[in-house]
């Protein structure tokens, strides 16, 4: 939203806010559903530190938003780079990569969606949060529906 505090997010990784699912390798697929600028708070990255462990963050306590964030010292060498991209594009991201978003500037709301992806062998985390196993290499005959996701169930079986 412009000019709303929750619109522009630190510095973070986001295995930062599932702490306690530390084993989990989870991938976000971050869509926008408008262009996103540098202008209304495009993604900014800190290239190839998809790598590293995750390190010690602090709740981001200036906007009340309770983000969480790391700190300036933490960021390390590497330039920031702005990924502005067009709607429908895709960024892919695991949840070690630091990166962040800036302040929304125009009248315009940034819309955009957030898919999170991690392997059907790992903890699912239903406290984060009602996932679903989309398709399985395991059980290709078990998909999720909709109405299966709205009642909080994790799959059902076809037949």
């Amino acid at each position: 939203m412009p000019r709303v505090a929750a619109g522009a997010v630190p510095w973070h990784q986001d295995k930062s806010y599932w702490p306690d699912a530390s084993a989990n390798p989870v991938i976000t697929v971050w869509i926008p559903l408008v262009d996103a600028t540098e202008e209304n708070g495009c993604l900014h990255i800190k290239p190839r530190t998809h790598r590293q462990r995750v390190l010690e963050w602090h709740r981001e306590t200036v906007t009340g938003t309770g983000y969480t964030a790391l700190s300036e010292h933490q960021l390390g060498p590497a330039p920031t780079v702005a990924l502005p991209v067009k709607a429908g594009s895709a960024i892919l991201f695991n949840d070690r990569c630091i990166h962040m978003s800036t302040p929304n500037r125009p009248e315009t709301v940034r819309w955009s969606v957030d898919l999170r992806y991690q392997p059907t062998d790992q903890d699912p985390m239903p406290q984060h949060g009602a996932g679903f196993l989309a398709r399985s290499a395991q059980f290709p005959g078990k998909v999720a529906t909709l109405d299966d996701w709205m009642k909080e169930l994790p799959e059902h079986a076809e037949g």
